[in-house]
């Protein structure tokens, strides 16, 4: 074996695990220590009850130690143990000896030495009929407490990425016992991990950016690598229980339902199933009927999406026939009933369904699929108003142009698709849904009628009309919804909508545009009139400038300065006064602002080009108005070289 030095030691370590080893050592926790070929091997006493069990391998080029403490590899419980080969080698019992000197002894005689150990130590029996089954290399209690200290104890619920790096720092523990094969330990760690992060969100823990989740996410996955690797019923089955409750209670997202997918079988699926639905009746007595149909629809969720796994299809539909009392319920039993190409029977569950409290858009979605399949079928089993009011019912939130012509093609089939549009335009509650179905339909006229007389209509659903309305070649009318939909409020400048600005104020009268801006003042629409001022500034400069007059304060200096100027072509005077508002509210604010003061002066200045005297008076005029302000004035003198 490659001799070693204290000096080595420290070197391989580092100083911090080198001294808490010495420690240990010299505290005398390194007892029961053994050497066979290049390992040595010790029990290790620290934090746990437990002795911590460690070995150090010493080669020519390796020197490496393993420990069943939370950190694992090269711990202060391995640098204990060299210590103790350095200075104690004696110490040490050569088990290659020993094993040499078992070659002259009988097979009784070595039977009966294994007899006395047993006597002595009767826990050795499962040492010697153990069969391919992993030894724990871990000592899971301690890393559980470890993690529990990590996720409650110490947890600053504010701030959790210092939890997540240290959870990391055990995750790579299980990580490196998954890539030499033991896959129980590994599995052990990571599924307490996924306690923890449960655990820290129970405690209030802040994951608005989603890193714990990850964590545990990505946590889930390696376990269920694990477990797929592991050939032991007990074992999974212990895991079971744990997994079962686990699921039952974790509500962050995170799927922990999905580590019972790599356990499930046919054995062992009515215990689950005898759990869920034992707890779920637990649940029913003392819950609120909200919170019961929550845990109902999530317990029903897992065990379909488990019988799903063991390809069982009848156990799911039994499933599905449980306590039907509302439309989610007929939802589960329609789809499963949809699946297995049972559509008449599908059909009768979604009409059921419908009748009854409750809310579930996904059962409006499966009827139109239901009704669909039977097209070819039964269609005379489709009622022409129970269609419609799930179509009304369907789009009463936003209009869903796929969800439409499904729809649509359902009352074709049935010989009623005028009767449908008709009655869907006059009746949706949703109007800016009627017009949006308009357009689908074609009808552009009668959404262009819509938008003008009904006051609900959406701003994406107005312009949507314009800009079909100017694809028509109709100006006229595109610009009156641009118009309208400026009058009606801000526009989202994520619309796009330069192009239908632009038409609408080339085809619009001044006084038109005078109006609409009164209309924008009154409302105070500051968003409006910064989205419009632009587009005013070659027609109407002068009701660009009545605009930035009173957005003065929100409007970019950089367009003050190009309304300034486009109104100065006509009126110098009023450019300048322009500038000189928005210099104003700047350097009454901070110094900071100055930059953007001279910006406004250099307009000034080019407004006034040709025109000396009238520049002179306006910058002499400006330097006595503010001559307190020592800086600007400074950076006006360098700027334009003018005394002042």
């Amino acid at each position: 074996m490659k001799e070693l030095t204290e000096d080595t030691i420290k070197q391989i370590f580092g100083n911090t695990t080198f001294f808490k080893g010495q420690d240990y050592y010299k505290n005398g926790h390194v007892r029961g220590t053994v050497k066979l070929e290049d390992t040595l091997f010790a029990q290790v006493m620290g934090s746990s009850h437990e002795p911590y069990e460690v070995r150090a391998l010493i080669k020519d080029s390796e020197i490496s130690t393993k420990c069943t403490c939370p950190v694992g590899n090269m711990c202060k419980h391995g640098t204990a143990l060299l210590l103790k080969w350095v200075f104690e080698p004696s110490s040490f019992i050569d088990a290659d000896r020993f094993l040499e000197s078992l070659d002259g002894i009988s097979k009784d005689e070595i039977i009966n030495m294994i007899g006395r150990a047993i006597k002595q130590h009767p826990s050795l029996v499962i040492e010697f009929t153990r069969e391919e089954r992993e030894k724990p290399r871990i000592n899971i209690d301690a890393i559980s407490k470890k993690i529990a200290w990590i996720t409650s104890g110490e947890l600053d619920y504010y701030h959790i990425d210092d939890a997540i790096d240290k959870l990391d720092e055990i995750k790579n523990i299980a990580d490196r016992l998954k890539e030499e094969k033991s896959f129980k330990d590994a599995a052990d760690i990571y599924f307490v991990l996924v306690e923890g992060c449960v655990d820290a969100f129970d405690e209030g823990a802040d994951d608005s950016n989603g890193s714990m989740g990850d964590f545990a996410i990505s946590c889930i996955k390696d376990f269920n690598e694990c477990v797929e690797q592991i050939n032991d019923p007990a074992y999974k089955n212990t895991l079971l229980g744990k997994i079962m409750n686990l699921a039952r209670i974790e509500d962050y997202g995170l799927e922990a339902s999905d580590m019972l997918l790599f356990l499930i079988n046919d054995e062992n699926i009515k215990r689950v199933e005898e759990y869920f639905l034992e707890k779920l009746e637990e649940t029913r007595k003392i819950a609120s009927d909200s919170s019961y149909r929550y845990h109902k629809e999530k317990s029903l969720g897992i065990l379909n999406g488990l019988y799903e796994k063991l390809g069982k299809p009848d156990e799911r539909l039994r499933l599905a026939m449980y306590a039907l009392v509302d439309k989610e319920d007929y939802y589960r039993l329609a789809k499963i009933l949809f699946e297995k190409k049972r559509f008449e029977e599908a059909f009768d569950a979604a009409k059921k369904g419908l009748l009854m409290p409750g809310e579930s858009h996904y059962l409006n979605d499966l009827y139109f699929d239901i009704a669909r399949a039977l097209i070819g079928l039964r269609p005379e089993i489709i009622d022409f108003n129970i269609s419609l009011n799930v179509a009304l019912d369907l789009m009463s939130g936003c209009f869903d142009e796929e969800k439409y012509i499904a729809a649509k093609e359902v009352f074709e089939a049935i010989g009623n698709s005028g009767a449908f549009r008709s009655a869907f335009y006059k009746t949706i509650k949703n109007r800016s849904s009627a017009v949006l179905a308009m357009l689908k339909d074609g009808e552009l006229q009668a959404a262009i009628d819509t938008v003008r007389t009904e006051p609900n209509i959406s701003q994406g659903t107005t312009i949507a009309v314009s800009r079909a309305a100017l694809d028509k070649g109709m100006k006229q009318e595109s610009a009156m919804l641009m118009r309208t939909a400026l009058e009606r409020g801000r526009i989202n400048d994520l619309l796009k909508v330069g192009e239908l600005l632009k038409v609408m104020i080339d085809v619009s009268e001044v006084p038109v545009l005078q109006s609409l801006c009164d209309r924008i003042l009154k409302n105070k629409d500051r968003g409006t009139a910064l989205l419009l001022m632009p587009y005013l500034l070659k027609k109407s400069p002068e009701l660009s400038a009545l605009l930035a007059k009173n957005f003065m304060k929100d409007i970019p200096v950089e367009m003050v300065i190009k309304v300034a100027l486009s109104v100065a072509q006509k009126s110098p005077d009023e450019g300048a006064l322009l500038c000189r508002l928005r210099i104003n509210q700047d350097i009454l604010q901070s110094h900071v602002h100055y930059d953007k003061a001279v910006s406004l002066l250099s307009a000034v200045r080019e407004i006034y080009a040709g025109n000396e005297p009238e520049w002179q008076e306006f910058i002499r005029k400006f330097a006595a108005e503010n001559k307190s302000k020592k800086k600007l004035l400074e950076m006006v003198r360098k700027e334009f070289k003018v005394v002042l």
